[in-house]
């Protein structure tokens, strides 16, 4: 027998303590006031039309599980997987849990806007009720996207529930795009949003940016037909009907109006530029709040992307907390290219005993340093050279980026005090998994964090959409709609701000790679030792991929990526060490997995769906009746 399912209106933001969020969204207790009479009044709707900003953060606050597990760019890390029925997919089902919390968390957001939009519509008092009114419009549609994205069609709520509902039947994914899409343009039409806004609310940049990701998303979902397994990398899409891609990169275009990416990468990621110029939607994050725990109030953004390497000076507070999770894999690190300024920006290649320091002290350069990992393009033979280069260098570990099996071995001896390098190897699976072998991402780092053994503790906003983003959806659209050479002139403004090479056509692209063999590791003889792929070995959206795992690791896209141009199978069976071949997406049924599942437990007490309803690939598999 089914249970009940139950949609409530979830009137909160009363009642809850929203104490780490940026000033807006500091709600006031009201709850000694009738909810109903109080979300009336102006302080009350303004303090409602927090609340679906705030839900945000039961998406992106913890481990990015479903954006980047099961992907070509991360590895198992020293703790094992982050998810591993995510990563490796042989024994992901309708139960998962990180899927689950996902859709329960969209809906609870969804819900939350439609709060809003009901006493906008009824008579809600302020002078900023319309304006709020397409703010939870905006972010309606970003659930729904998250949504189609993870899971393909869903049920859609489109009003304020303040009773029991034990039916909601499953749309399809065309007919959830076709939603998003009416509610972003109604947004568009009103007209009242501001062009551009840096203080974490919804501007007209982050409408236009929105609305080109769905178009792109919808584009290849309807429009592009590929094999059971996907398309093969250097393997060419072919759409049917290139409109939507047009529409992509129209609204593209018209969220960069014009403006080119000059801001360099490391200061647009710098946590004290947060709501810097070149960014259009961040979930924000303030530190300072009265009462504020700033040890596990934060988001745990920094903490992914490394494994742990040491503790030497958390007496004063300045080593990094990591999960041991997501370390990046050979083939991210091979992406990118001598010049770039993104590897430094990205990564931390130097890292100081004290690993703050590097922001904090403009001399850090003459303190110890505790590990370096050099680019993959630099010679290995000479890699001890950096230990005698300088005092402050003498006790460095080097662990080679090229070859990770190599590493500089320093001794110290106890008793004199003389210290010798060796050139020494290590296992594949110790070099990727141990304290401190694997290099780490940068780019999130809170310096003025607190550390105290936990991760909830970054306060630098989570950015979900900008600038150069922007310019790479702009370069896949332009590209599925048939215009080559604006694809490469929006690839390129983003290479150019970063100094790497502008390519002169799509077939001039070298991409430097590591096949998992020993012909892919840097020997001694620097960038020439190494394979590589040349752009007639790969089609321009494999390039648009690379480039989109150099400007946006660690953020939140690849698996959606990966399933959007459909590589994920092919891409994940070359490059994700805990996927051996295309049958660990086969699924019970003989249907390939291109989605997650749709959750078991909504199945379970939603009348209006059944097991039919379950996506390809998850049927007949732990269902309950």
């Amino acid at each position: 027998m089914r249970n009940k399912i139950f949609f409530s209106s979830l009137l909160l933001a009363g009642a809850m303590s929203l104490t780490s969020c940026s000033d807006f969204l500091e709600a006031e207790n009201k709850s000694n006031l009738e909810s109903e009479k109080y979300f009336m009044t102006a302080d009350g709707f303004e303090n409602l039309a927090v609340t679906p900003y705030y839900k945000l953060r039961a998406i992106y606050d913890g481990a990015p599980n479903l954006f980047c597990s099961g992907t070509d760019l991360y590895e198992k890390g020293r703790s094992n997987y982050s998810s591993t029925n995510l990563s490796t997919y042989k024994n992901l089902n309708a139960s998962d849990g990180d899927v689950l919390s996902l859709y329960k968390a969209c809906y609870d957001g969804i819900q939350q806007c439609n709060t809003v939009l009901y006493y906008a519509n009824n008579g809600a008092a302020g002078n900023n009720v319309e304006l709020r009114a397409n703010e939870a419009k905006f972010l309606k549609a970003f659930y729904y996207y998250l949504l189609t994205q993870q899971i393909g069609g869903v049920p859609i709520s489109d009003e304020y529930i303040a009773s029991v509902i034990t039916s909601f039947p499953r749309e399809s994914q065309s007919a959830v795009y076709d939603y998003i899409i009416n509610l972003l343009k109604e947004v568009e039409e009103a007209n009242v949003l501001p062009s551009e806004d840096h203080t974490g609310r919804v501007s007209m940049k982050a409408v236009y940016n929105l609305l080109a990701k769905v178009y792109l998303a919808y584009g290849w979902d309807a429009d592009v037909t590929a094999g059971a397994t996907g398309l093969a990398e250097g393997q060419a899409a072919s759409a049917s009907d290139k409109s939507k891609f047009a529409l992509a990169a129209q609204y593209a275009d018209k969220a960069i109006a014009g403006k080119t990416p000059t801001m360099s990468f490391s200061d647009m990621w710098d946590v004290a530029n947060d709501n810097n110029e070149d960014i259009f939607f961040a979930i924000q994050y303030t530190r300072g709040i009265s009462g504020q725990d700033e040890t596990t109030e934060g988001n745990q953004q920094m903490s992914h992307f490394s494994n742990y390497y040491n503790d030497d000076g958390d007496g004063a507070g300045l080593t990094k907390y990591t999960s041991s999770q997501f370390p990046v894999s050979e083939k991210l690190v091979y992406l990118f290219e001598p010049g770039d300024d993104r590897f430094e920006g990205t990564f931390m290649v130097e890292q100081p005993t004290e690993y703050k320091r590097f922001y904090t002290d403009a001399d850090w350069k003459d303190q110890e340093i505790k590990y370096y990992f050099p680019a993959w393009y630099s010679d290995l033979s000479s890699l001890d050279q950096y230990n005698t280069a300088s005092d402050n260098h003498k006790t460095t570990n080097i662990y080679s980026t090229s070859d990770p099996c190599v590493y500089i071995k320093v001794t110290v001896n106890p008793r004199n005090g003389k210290i010798t390098y060796k050139k020494d190897t290590q296992k594949y699976e110790t070099s990727r998994t141990s304290t401190g072998t694997s290099i780490c991402v940068r780019k999130f780092d809170d310096y003025k964090s607190k550390r105290n053994g936990t991760k909830a503790v970054s306060f630098h906003n989570i950015v979900l959409a900008h600038l150069t983003e922007t310019y790479l959806i702009a370069a896949e659209a332009y590209y599925m709609a048939g215009d080559t050479q604006k694809s490469l002139d929006r690839l390129n403004a983003v290479r150019k701000r970063s100094n790497a090479e502008e390519l002169t056509s799509y077939s001039s692209y070298i991409r430097h790679y590591s096949d998992g063999s020993d012909n892919s590791y840097n020997n001694g003889n620097g960038i020439d030792n190494v394979p590589k792929l040349t752009g007639a070995d790969l089609d321009p959206i494999d390039i648009i991929l690379d480039e989109r795992a150099r400007e946006l690791c660690g953020e939140y896209y690849r698996w959606m990526d990966l399933r959007r141009t459909k590589r994920l199978i092919d891409y994940n069976v070359k490059y994700n060490s805990g996927v051996d071949s295309a049958e660990a997406f086969l699924g019970a049924d003989g249907a390939y997995r291109w989605f997650r599942p749709f959750p078991q437990d909504e199945i379970n007490l939603n009348a209006g769906i059944t097991e039919d309803d379950q996506n390809p690939g998850y049927k007949n598999i732990n269902t309950e009746e």
